[in-house]
């Protein structure tokens, strides 16, 4: 039996996280939804520093753009230092309809993107395609 997949989801929205947990059930995905609400959290997430030094490395990250504290750009920008973001996908969460940050972001490491609002279905079917993928 294949393990659960790890979904990191950098989201301040309640409205969006509720939209993300549907959409993973919704999909039949066996997943552990890790959710981090800042960019800062997002970071050290991703980088095991604490509180979260027992973290595993997700499987999948769903970043929004525009997050307190740090912005997805500046995420990516940290990543891109660490070099861990080679060892997953990333998918930016966006309801800017600026070319700019999706060319930015193609530039810094993202591999999608999905405009806001969402659709369950819409990001259900895409789990399912990069669990099928890179799991």
């Amino acid at each position: 039996m294949a393990r659960p997949m790890e979904v990191l989801l950098v989201e301040d929205s309640l409205a969006d996280i509720r939209i993300a947990q549907e959409a993973l059930q919704d999909a039949g995905i066996a997943a552990n939804l890790h959710i981090v609400m800042d960019g800062e959290a997002a970071v050290r997430f991703l980088t095991r520093k604490a509180p979260y030094t027992a973290a595993r490395t997700p499987d999948i990250v769903l970043l929004d753009l525009n997050i307190p504290r740090m912005d997805g750009h500046q995420v990516l920008d940290e990543l891109r230092q660490v070099r861990c973001s080679q060892d997953f996908p990333i998918v930016l969460l966006t309801a800017s309809d600026n070319v700019h940050d999706v060319e930015e972001a193609q530039k810094k490491g993202m591999n999608y993107y999905l405009r806001k609002p969402i659709e369950g279905r819409t990001l259900g079917a895409l789990l399912t395609v990069v669990k099928d993928l890179w799991h």
